[in-house]
């Protein structure tokens, strides 16, 4: 039976094949089908067309390569065209494009006949990509192949020591594994990919049983889901109405325990001035609510739903999103990303998405969202082009001529043990950049969302899976607020609790625990991951090729 196997030559499979099956495998280990195990041989295809291109023209080389992974980026992300059809085919192309770059140097090292270094310089490169894809103005993560395994948590426990930056090695390994053994001359191979995987899932599961949930300081979070349209409700209605319908709605849950309510991403639409953040209509809606508790308490007189009866908590604390705006008075630009006032020559303006704190002691604070979505929250590359800035796409509620202003770093809000890590959007699928937040203090994470832009598709499911990848590598609670899609509390293991429906209205409360436990990845980050998993790559090679 062996002996026939090896008579079989699956890489001499027509090029097209070879083109066309990492769309396929792609898309099924991608949630929302989660089938994570497709991962250890969806990369093989590009390392077989690689190998067998190498010494042909570049055209043949390239061009293989570019259309396999167009493919996987179409099936796995086709959905942002929902946001914008042109900002879509930008995306896809330039994207697959920026992934065709280690390909350069595993060409040079195949070429050149690095033999069984080949692969380790290839696999360098690619970590070296995603990690700088992480952190340039075009940055997009989400096809990092660490994120592929948040449907398989279980089996990424140790995460919490290496980030997704971990799970893009084995992947890049096993496939390359699989590639070695694939025509069963080398079967072999097969034996190493059975032990990785056995004692990967042992370590998953012994990681697993010693983390404690329930670790810390208990909390109890109200998270809101109002699910309002964006395209023909949330930015067309009156702000104090949505506004009032969310304290409503907030109200049937909260009661006198109550600790935090979370509302999410640009639930106060119209800008709050940051020069007088206290007069803003909205935020005095707010702050109105905290007179009232702290007035009725003192009284005993109870608010909130007639039905219920329950009495909010004066100490009760609010994250939620907020757009606002700020303004100088200049003669010369006083920021890059500023923008001149039609009225005033000398008035200049930055606006923000922001996560805004509040509690009873009516002083907001706001956090403006550091990582922004190129093209709707950012023109890439503004220090080099400044013309770029009148270019902007746009393509949802933060977009506007130019660039929205951003934090340097990240905060935290809170008091004492129970610091929220404020994480606005897009800025969950940012494994390094969340650890800032904890290394500040965060005992959990608050996510603020709004998915609705991308339909009901498999996009706001691919979004909710990655945050349990950032609740394992850091062993914190997340309670995630979504305009609409999924929200949800995720625990340090990755399991998620009450999970909402597309479009549903309604508030859904919980007990967590703020931990002051901190990860070797929290410690490390990306680069102190780089280091080791490059260290392992040459010694192992070294050491394999000297035997």
């Amino acid at each position: 039976m062996l002996q026939k196997l090896q008579n079989i030559s699956f890489k001499s499979a027509p090029t097209w094949f070879w083109i066309c099956l990492p769309s396929l495998l792609f898309y099924l280990a991608w949630e929302p089908h989660g089938i994570a195990p497709f991962l250890f041989i969806a990369f093989l295809p590009l390392i077989v067309l690689a190998n067998r291109f190498a010494l042909e023209k570049r055209y043949k080389y390239y061009g293989s390569i570019f259309l396999a992974l167009l493919g996987w980026n179409i099936t796995t992300t086709w959905w942002v065209y929902y946001a914008s059809d042109i900002g879509a085919i930008f995306m896809l192309l330039l994207n697959a494009l920026f992934m065709c770059v280690p390909f350069i140097f595993y060409r040079i090292a195949l070429k050149r006949n690095f033999g069984k270094w080949s692969f380790v310089v290839f696999a360098i490169a690619w970590i070296l990509y995603e990690y700088g894809h992480h952190r340039w103005d075009l940055s997009w993560p989400w096809l990092c192949l660490g994120n592929g395994f948040s449907g398989w948590t279980g089996f990424v426990q140790w995460y919490e020591w290496t980030g997704t930056l971990g799970g893009t090695a084995l992947v890049l390994w096993m496939n390359y594994l699989f590639f070695e053994g694939f025509d069963f001359k080398n079967y072999r191979k097969f034996y190493w990919i059975i032990i990785v995987f056995v004692g990967l899932y042992g370590l998953s599961f012994y990681l697993k049983s010693q983390i404690n949930i329930t670790e810390g300081k208990k909390i109890n979070v109200a998270v809101l889901q109002p699910s309002y349209d964006p395209w023909n409700e949330k930015f067309n209605r009156p702000s104090f109405q949505m506004e009032e319908e969310m304290i409503k709605l907030s109200a049937s849950v909260i009661d006198s325990s109550t600790d935090w309510l979370l509302w999410p991403e640009t639930s106060l639409v119209d800008n709050i001035n940051l020069n007088l953040p206290e007069r803003d209509g909205q935020v005095e809606m707010l702050n109105g609510l905290y007179r009232r508790l702290k007035w009725g308490s003192e009284l005993g007189i109870v608010f909130g739903s007639e039905k219920s009866k329950y009495r909010w908590n004066s100490k009760l604390q609010i994250l939620t999103g907020a757009s606002t705006i700020r303004y100088f008075n200049s003669v010369e630009k006083p920021t890059s990303v500023a923008r001149k006032s039609q009225y005033d020559k000398n008035l200049w303006y930055e606006v923000f998405n922001d996560a805004m704190y509040l509690d009873s002691q009516l002083n907001p604070k706001f956090y403006h969202k550091s990582k922004l979505v190129p093209g709707t929250e950012q023109m890439p590359f503004l220090h080099y082009l400044p013309f770029l800035e009148n270019l902007a796409l746009s393509l949802d509620e933060n977009s506007a001529t130019g660039s929205l202003g951003k934090n340097d770093s990240a905060d935290v809000f809170g008091r004492g043990k129970e610091k929220v890590a404020p994480v606005i959007c897009y800025e969950s699928i940012y494994g390094d950049y969340i650890r800032e937040y904890i290394n500040k203090g965060a005992g959990w994470i608050g996510i603020v969302t709004n998915d609705a832009w991308w339909r009901e598709t498999a996009g706001y499911q691919q979004h909710f899976s990655f945050a349990k990848l950032r609740a394992i590598e850091m062993r914190k609670w997340i309670a995630r607020s979504a305009n609409t899609g999924t929200s949800a509390f995720i625990d340090p293991v990755g399991n998620s609790y009450q999970n909402t429906k597309w479009f549903d209205k309604v508030c859904i409360k919980q007990s967590i625990y703020s931990n002051e436990h901190k990860t070797i990845y929290a410690a490390i980050g990306d680069i102190g991951v780089m280091a080791i998993l490059f260290l392992g790559m040459i010694l192992g090679t070294y050491f394999k090729r000297n035997n």
